[in-house]
């Protein structure tokens, strides 16, 4: 009993930190660097926190290439609009099918000398199924999974890359996240009720998982002088956050009201993102940020035996092959 106080405390204590950061930081990146030379991958870059990212990078002279599952043409023509950089392609992604994502990675080392910033910033708050073609949990999938076989097999034009960046998108409900060593097996739960309960607990631990490969990657890639950071983009006003924001949470006026006053738009969701793809200041690899500083991670994350675990089960379900494994 003393033991889920003293959780609860902490976590409290994390989110009025979270909160306070909110309030008091400007959060906006202090980056002046010029990218052009560069090549950038953003997930989910036709919309939200990922378009605001694409915009940012683009307005810098970076080659972006839009990954995302819909058409992002209209979204590609725009940012060459309003950036004047015609280096802005896109590309279809569909991070629910690991064949759409070993497409993507042949299309790109066939085609690109180097990536040098791959934002993994594709998400989804809510599903209509409980599993994938693939056997695993839709979310979880496109949250986590596609994002850990991507990077995996895009090493090589990363490696080729003089001063490449992977950034994972996590999010303020880590802290929320009940995943243990005891329950492992609920990275990939299939068997479950579609219900908005049920969506928040399958993302907090999609994007727990974020954070904790992120670290896990920095080790791994550090021999290649390839830095991996999480990013947490704090609320946002995109289709993910009225997914969240539903009937439920709508009838508490209060919740609703104080959501719409801490949510940011796109360009200021993404300046963590932006800021670790293009800051020139020696950011130490596998640090977890938020409104571009660095922020605390959660407690479960210093079990390293907890860790190892998520990384074997996750290599097993993404289907690795001995040569693809680091």
């Amino acid at each position: 009993m003393l033991t889920v106080v003293i959780s609860y405390l902490w976590m409290t204590f994390q989110w009025m930190k979270w909160l306070a950061y909110r309030f008091f930081t400007n959060g906006y990146s202090d980056s002046m660097s010029c990218l052009m030379g560069k090549t950038a991958i953003v997930t989910g870059g036709n919309s939200g926190v990922g378009y605001g990212t694409a915009i940012l990078l683009a307005s810098r002279g970076c080659r972006v290439i839009i990954a995302d599952v819909v058409d992002a043409e209209e979204s590609k023509n725009e940012i060459i609009k309003q950036t004047n950089n015609q280096q802005v392609i896109s590309k279809l992604l569909d991070l629910s099918s690991l064949k759409s994502v070993r497409k993507f990675a042949r299309y790109i080392i066939e085609n690109e000398e180097k990536i040098d910033i791959l934002v993994n910033n594709a998400g989804i708050g809510t599903t209509s199924r409980t599993i994938t073609d693939d056997g695993l949990n839709p979310m979880m999938q496109v949250n986590f999974f596609g994002a850990f076989l991507l990077t995996h097999l895009l090493i090589e034009p990363l490696k080729a890359s003089k001063d490449a960046r992977v950034i994972f998108t996590g999010s303020c409900m880590v802290y929320w996240s009940r995943l243990r060593l005891d329950n492992i097996k609920d990275i990939n739960i299939t068997e479950y009720e579609l219900n908005i309960y049920n969506d928040y607990m399958v993302y907090q631990n999609a994007k727990l998982c974020n954070v904790l490969v992120a670290k896990e990657f920095a080790d791994r890639f550090q021999k290649y002088n390839i830095r991996v950071y999480s990013a947490d983009p704090g609320i946002v006003r995109t289709k993910l956050y009225n997914c969240f924001i539903g009937e439920s949470i709508r009838k508490v006026k209060f919740l609703f009201l104080f959501s719409q006053l801490i949510a940011g738009g796109s360009l200021e969701g993404a300046q963590t993102n932006f800021h670790l793809a293009s800051s020139r200041s020696p950011i130490e690899s596998g640090q977890h940020f938020y409104r571009c500083r660095p922020f605390c991670k959660p407690k479960i994350l210093e079990d390293k035996q907890f860790c190892k675990e998520i990384w074997k089960a996750t290599e097993v379900l993404v289907k690795l092959k001995p040569e693809e494994k680091l």
